[in-house]
């Protein structure tokens, strides 16, 4: 069993994650929509799963109830993101001269958390700096036939990026069992594009960096039995204000969204654990994305997440995970020549990590990730742009690789329930094989 410590480690770690400052804003990332399926490397292994099944102190983003299981520990992680994005072009508004126009590249992705018990186990509080929401292109060339023969080349690129800086509060419910969070959200994005507007001229951003800042909440709610755990994660509408050097391109302030995630998990034995979420993203209730083409928006509808995934203490001190995500594709084939600068069409994504304990304080993490290739194609039968984009597509694949670092200063309820069982377990077998 992990001991609590005195060290100035364990004192200020919560300072070191707030000296990452705003690092963690980054381009391009689209798997549930612009939201990253899951943070760190544990988070991924299971591709964002597990909001009954607290493992790290990234949970302070996922459910913060559940960080009243994890004692003391400090996360940091790197993710390296590879996107593929293919544009093709059709349509009598659309560009023949371009052909297929490709994009791919590659970014890296930190984020760190911190969480801490207190109260003798009754209340936890956390703090973490996460990437979370993100997209963006840069093609060879314009998706469209004005910008390409008279106005420079506009309308080709795009990029933005969210980071978020969230505050975490657990607490128990007596002697109940049952834990409920709290966490306070500041966000501040950023965005760049020379897209053309609906008067054909390109933005008054002129691809320049413009920042915007905003705020929002979520809540948390947590049990865990001896083998059963569920729980439950809202997050709300993420405020934010205006980019202002392209109100000429938006109408209102890119807003993030609702989220609802609910899930159960399971310990089949003291070494595997199965964990299944569902999962809302509230798209269409923000008026700048969910809106028509033609009124400024983007038409993208909600999605429903389905995620599975299972953790598999297989030996002492080492972990495997792996995850499967499905989640309808935002953007349907109404809207496709419209979102060509922003094409977050995937839907499918699986995961496979290992976790190693390197000693009792200290583990390393690596995950790997893969979002299967989806195609969609423009059916014009939505507004005007739908009608002139006619038989446009786009297409996004997308891999990455985790790597997490984590050291726990004093191990968690959980963690030590889990041990102590597996010891049971690891005794038993000993015993057998001795007789």
């Amino acid at each position: 069993m992990i001991t609590s410590s005195s060290s100035w480690p364990a004192r200020y770690a919560g300072y070191i994650v707030l000296a990452v400052g705003l690092f963690c804003a980054f381009a391009s990332r689209a798997t549930d929509g612009t939201q990253l399926t899951g943070i760190g490397a544990v988070q991924q292994g299971t591709c964002g799963t597990g909001v009954a099944s607290p493992q790290d102190s990234t949970w302070v983003l996922l459910n913060p109830a559940g960080i009243l299981d994890l004692g003391c520990r400090l996360d940091i992680s790197m993710e390296v993101f590879a996107p593929d994005r293919h544009n093709q072009p059709r349509g009598l508004f659309a560009n023949p001269l371009a052909g297929d126009m490709d994009d791919t590249s590659m970014f890296m992705i930190p984020s760190m958390g911190y969480s801490r018990a207190c109260s003798g186990g009754e209340s936890a509080w956390g703090i973490g700096l996460y990437g979370v929401s993100g997209m963006g292109v840069e093609y060879s060339a314009s998706r469209a036939v004005l910008p390409r023969l008279f106005l420079k080349n506009y309308d080709r690129r795009t990029e933005y990026s969210v980071a978020q800086m969230v505050f975490a509060y657990a607490h128990a419910l007596g002697d109940t069992g049952w834990s409920v969070g709290i966490a306070p959200r500041l966000n501040y994005s950023m965005f760049k594009s020379d897209m053309l507007t609906l008067n054909f001229a390109e933005t008054k951003g002129g691809n320049h960096w413009d920042d915007a800042y905003g705020a929002g909440f979520s809540l948390g709610l947590y049990k865990r039995w001896e083998r059963f755990g569920v729980g439950m994660a809202y997050t709300s509408r993420q405020w934010m204000t205006e980019f202002n050097d392209y109100d000429d391109l938006f109408f209102a302030s890119m807003d993030l969204p609702q989220m609802m995630q609910v899930g159960v998990a399971y310990d089949l034995t003291p070494r595997l654990e199965v964990v299944a979420d569902y999962k809302w993203i509230d798209w269409s209730g923000i008026g700048q994305i969910g809106a028509e083409p033609i009124r400024g928006g983007f038409g993208w509808r909600d999605q429903h997440v389905i995620k599975t995934g299972v953790n598999w203490y297989a030996l002492p001190g080492w972990t495997f995970r792996a995850g499967f995500s499905h989640a309808q594709s935002p953007i349907d084939e109404r809207h496709v020549f419209a979102n060509a600068l922003f094409p977050a069409v995937t839907e499918d994504s699986v995961a496979a990590g290992v976790s190693w304990n390197v000693s009792e304080t200290s583990g390393i993490h690596v995950t790997f990730t893969h979002t299967f290739e989806n195609t969609l194609t423009d059916n014009g039968r939505g507004d005007l742009f739908s009608v002139l984009g006619k038989g446009s597509k786009i297409s996004l694949e997308e891999n990455e690789i985790t790597v997490q670092y984590s050291y726990t200063f004093a191990a968690g309820a959980r963690a030590n329930r889990r041990l102590e069982w597996q010891r049971e377990e690891y005794a038993r077998e000993n015993a057998k094989e001795r007789s």
